[in-house]
């Protein structure tokens, strides 16, 4: 299979990384060619660029990574969107990374399913629709959730408090909502309905915007726990 590559950013590394065994592969920057001898045409650019260098090749198979852009109206457009979180220098296990798939074509699918296979067996076939919907469900457990440790860090280097202290349970409340759900794996004051303990804990915040945070969150899991 002869793929080409389009992206030399942290997603396009990654990619490059995951296939260059497995496919004859091209790698471009910004300065891609026009015309490519490809099977398919990967593209792992900016959101705002992918309509842009997909409409450069209307006749190819060509798959955008992107986790909230919609499937191009291309004739021959594809999503090879990897749900997953990727940072410079770690390196990345790809048979744990789910892909989402989408084309425009029935006939382009089994193209399209082979290169996926070549990293994972965890491959999704899912509309743009779902697909923007799962994005959003990613941000919210894995962006949120890690600015939450930032906020919680500054708040121990405020107090000239060893953050390293909590990283067991760190690691132990996405184990616990993996292994039963998530709503089950809640705990805390506001589950329990400790009206006290929270108090006790907002007279600790100095910081407003964290104060806010912190009942807004509360509140927020007394009302899910209620339904």
């Amino acid at each position: 299979m002869k793929v080409a590559l389009i992206g030399k950013g942290n997603l396009g590394h990654h990619l490059y990384e995951g296939l260059c065994s497995h496919v004859a592969l091209e790698w471009y920057g910004r300065d891609y060619p026009r015309t490519i001898d490809a099977d398919l045409i990967l593209i792992a650019v900016p959101d705002k660029e992918v309509f842009e260098v997909c409409h450069s090749f209307k006749d190819k198979l060509i798959a955008h990574t992107a986790g909230s852009v919609k499937l191009p109206d291309t004739s021959r457009a594809a999503v090879f969107y990897p749900l997953y979180s990727f940072s410079k220098g770690q390196e990345v296990d790809w048979s744990k990374v789910p892909l989402l798939l989408e084309t425009a074509r029935k006939e382009d699918e089994i193209l399209l399913n082979e290169l996926a296979q070549l990293l994972t067996s965890k491959i999704f076939w899912i509309t743009s629709e779902k697909r923007e919907k799962l994005h959003v469900a990613a941000v919210l457990v894995n962006n949120f959730t890690n600015h939450l440790y930032t906020l919680a860090s500054d708040h121990c280097t405020a107090y000239e408090l060893p953050f390293d202290v909590l990283h067991p349970i760190m690691k132990q409340g996405p184990e616990k909502a993996i292994e039963s759900t998530p709503l089950k794996a809640q705990t805390g004051p506001a589950t329990r309905g400790d009206q006290n303990t929270m108090d006790q804990h907002l007279s600790q915040l100095e910081n407003d915007e964290l104060r806010e945070l912190y009942v807004l969150m509360s509140n927020s899991i007394k009302k899910r726990d209620e339904l």
